[in-house]
């Protein structure tokens, strides 16, 4: 800061210094006779000295505290100068103006999302009631279709509530113990029909009774069933019976789960953007029903409880998805 304050002031240096080197010039012109430049020096410099040290104690105090500020650290603004005291101003002008701007987005956005919110649970009720009717009827191939439909509709529906729920992902957050594979065995058994209709066969790979993991558990189940959604959607396009494993691996003071698919597996080009929001790649120019929200999901809910989420693929082959929990105890 001392360098910054010199470099400010170096005009004024050089200038009172050329100033008291003309005095002097201007007497010794006149008065050749006398030659006595040590003191008159000395004085000058003296005062020079003294202006900047009583300069430093107005500039330092108000200096710092924007030094702090602009490290995101608390600190007081202390204007001594008038030009502190004029930017102080400006500056709590601008502030205020930011936060009510601020506010008002703000307020707009939560009523945009009140009305969303409330549009879609709205839809809820629909799907709900045909799911209704088809399960009280004999079961066709047709009737089979149309629940398969439903189902997708009501999980891109529950897919847009977990996008509004997560401005509030805070007041929704508990961090417990919770088995990695009792949560695997629920999400399987939710998608019976899904595993029959696609010809895919899930398997879980664990020597242990318990895969304990430190999360929350709904949010964690939203993640694990993002993924699974976007294998079986993408291994139901290739014929034939396919797998889905999940592996589960203890490593140190972590629990790793691989969920890995012989679905139709995406381009190493596109690897890099699949956490991004609405990002289809390859694969949305191909199948319709690609929306580049699960991933982008994923790693949302992903990062806000701590895991580490990772993802490789090949082309024709398959896609892994690896996610990292921080262990917990066994019973």
């Amino acid at each position: 800061m001392l360098k910054a304050f010199l470099k400010d002031r170096l005009l004024l240096i050089i200038l009172y210094i050329l100033n008291l080197a003309s005095i002097l010039l201007f007497f010794y012109l006149n008065v050749p006779a006398n030659t006595e430049f040590f003191y008159p020096i000395s004085i000058g410099m003296f005062l020079l000295l003294v202006y900047l040290v009583i300069d430093w104690l107005r500039y330092y105090p108000a200096n710092s505290g924007v030094a702090r500020q602009l490290r995101n650290q608390d600190a007081h603004l202390e204007a001594y100068t008038e030009e502190q005291k004029g930017f102080k101003e400006l500056l709590s002008k601008t502030v205020g103006e930011q936060s009510q701007k601020y506010t008002e987005l703000k307020e707009q956005n939560k009523e945009r999302l009140y009305f969303l919110s409330h549009w879609m649970h709205h839809l809820k009720t629909p799907v709900s009631v045909i799911e209704l009717i088809i399960n009280k009827e004999e079961k066709t191939e047709a009737l089979e279709k149309i629940q398969l439909e439903n189902k997708r509709l009501h999980f891109s529906i529950e897919q847009g509530l977990t996008m509004i729920r997560m401005d509030s992902f805070e007041n929704d957050f508990e961090l417990k113990a919770v088995d990695l594979l009792s949560t695997l065995r629920k999400l399987i058994n939710s998608r019976k029909r899904e595993w029959i209709y696609q010809s895919i066969f899930p398997s879980i790979e664990f020597e242990e009774e318990q895969a304990i993991i430190i999360t929350d558990s709904k949010w964690n189940e939203i993640l694990i069933d993002q993924i699974i959604s976007n294998a079986i959607k993408y291994s139901g396009e290739k014929d034939g019976n396919k797998k889905l494993v999940f592996q589960i691996e203890r490593k140190a003071e972590h629990i790793c789960l691989a969920i890995v698919d012989q679905g139709v597996g995406m381009p190493d080009y596109d690897l890099e953007r699949v956490f991004q929001p609405f990002f289809t790649g390859e694969n949305g120019r191909k199948y319709p029903n690609s929306t580049g929200i699960g991933l982008y999901l994923s790693k949302k809910i992903a990062d806000k409880l701590g895991a580490a989420i990772e993802i490789q693929s090949e082309l024709g082959k398959g896609t892994t998805v690896r996610i990292k929990w921080l262990a917990g105890k066994n019973d």
